[in-house]
């Protein structure tokens, strides 16, 4: 079986290949694609027989991808979602794995997937959960608090004293209004999936700031943004929207 793994993470999109690889049913990873554009471009002209999907990318969510191609092929959702939102997949028989992976659940999804690939109904269902799950998406609750440590000390933040949070190596900094900065537990892909993109936007791999924390927005070189924070970043750095982003970031000021 051909298999097409869409993630934008390197070390996630490693890690399910691995274990594809290690599974006792004869599986061939095909492509590994990072983002909603270069999926749709490789669609357009490729296919395969299952589809493993990160639901939310850098570049937007992979429910775009399907929709705008109407892509038969059955798909495995990789999400970070609670047990709430999950329960839509198991409604429509598509399966879904939580990072992280876990061997004995991805063999269950791949016999599922056996099973599901004969169901003469399978598109429709597809189109009844992209959406039901983008209206998920739209619906979203809004996380109004962040628990975040300095030492041995914990505190609670509110929404409204964020600026932005930066990831740096496997640790995740929330910083504030007031330039303090605190360790944030969690990784900065799963934290994207909390938060309400009415107030916060991921600019980049490592950069997720609050609209109400942007000062400046200056042209950069070869038609890149640069973003000026208010206070200034608390390290030397220019704050640039990845090529990828910047469609999407000009839609959600204009929002």
């Amino acid at each position: 079986m051909n298999v097409v793994i869409i993630e934008d993470e390197d070390l996630a999109s490693l890690s399910l290949e691995k274990l594809l690889l290690k599974c006792p049913f004869s599986v061939f990873v095909k492509k590994r694609l990072e983002s909603v554009e270069t999926a749709i471009e490789w669609f357009k002209e490729n296919s395969c027989d299952l589809i493993f999907s990160d639901i939310h990318l850098g570049d937007g969510y992979s429910f775009e991808i399907f929709e705008k191609l109407k892509i038969s092929t059955p798909i495995i959702f990789t999400t970070a979602f609670d047990e709430y939102a999950i329960k839509s997949f198991q409604f429509f028989a598509i399966d879904y794995l939580l990072k992280p992976y876990n061997e004995e659940l991805l063999h269950k999804a791949i016999e599922k997937y056996i099973n599901l690939k004969k169901d003469t109904n399978y598109s429709d269902k597809l189109e009844k959960l992209l959406l039901k799950m983008n209206t998920k998406i739209q619906n979203e609750k809004e996380k109004e608090r962040f628990l975040v440590s300095k030492g041995n000390l914990s505190i609670s933040i509110k929404r409204e004293d964020v600026t932005y949070f930066m990831a740096q190596g496997k640790h995740l900094f929330l910083y504030t209004f007031s330039n303090e900065s605190y360790l944030y537990d969690g990784t900065i892909s799963n934290l994207e999936e909390e938060l309400s993109s009415k107030y916060f936007f991921k600019i980049n791999r490592k950069y997720i700031i609050q609209h109400s924390a942007i000062k400046n927005i200056l042209k950069y070189s070869n038609n890149r943004i640069k973003i000026e924070l208010a206070p200034d970043l608390k390290v030397e750095e220019t704050l640039l929207v990845s090529a990828q982003r910047i469609k999407d970031f000009k839609k959600w000021l204009d929002n």
